[in-house]
């Protein structure tokens, strides 16, 4: 008796929950996600937390809609943790001048990112 009230339950029909879709510009969600980040890096001194949260929010929602991101805000994601970096806060920012390279290490995770830098040459 109790191997039927077992199948009977097992067949019961699950409900799907139909999201709302919001449909948002492509410019729309770029002034989102920058605010987002402008906000992340107005907190994070504050509060880290929140700010971190906020910037995982437009990562999220950048990789989501498959916009790119702005090119000041490019390179305050670390490579290997995904978090947002602060010079001074999180991460060390170091400039070569015989390499002419940009280093960067992460605190959280000790990542090490190298990113070249060459001056203009004037004609």
């Amino acid at each position: 008796m109790q191997s039927s009230k077992r199948k009977n339950s097992s067949r019961r029909k699950k409900r799907s929950r139909k999201r709302k879709s919001l449909t948002l510009s492509p410019e729309e969600v770029k002034d989102k996600v920058v605010w987002l980040l402008e906000e992340a890096n107005r907190l994070i001194l504050e509060d880290y937390e929140l700010a971190q949260e906020y910037a995982s929010r437009a990562q999220k929602i950048q990789m989501r809609t498959r916009i790119k991101f702005p090119s000041q805000w490019k390179k305050r994601f670390c490579k290997h943790c995904k978090i947002f970096l602060y010079p001074g806060v999180n991460c060390q920012v170091r400039l070569s001048s015989t390499n002419k390279v940009i280093a960067i290490k992460c605190s959280e995770c000790k990542g090490y990112t190298r990113i070249p830098y060459y001056r203009r040459t004037e004609e």
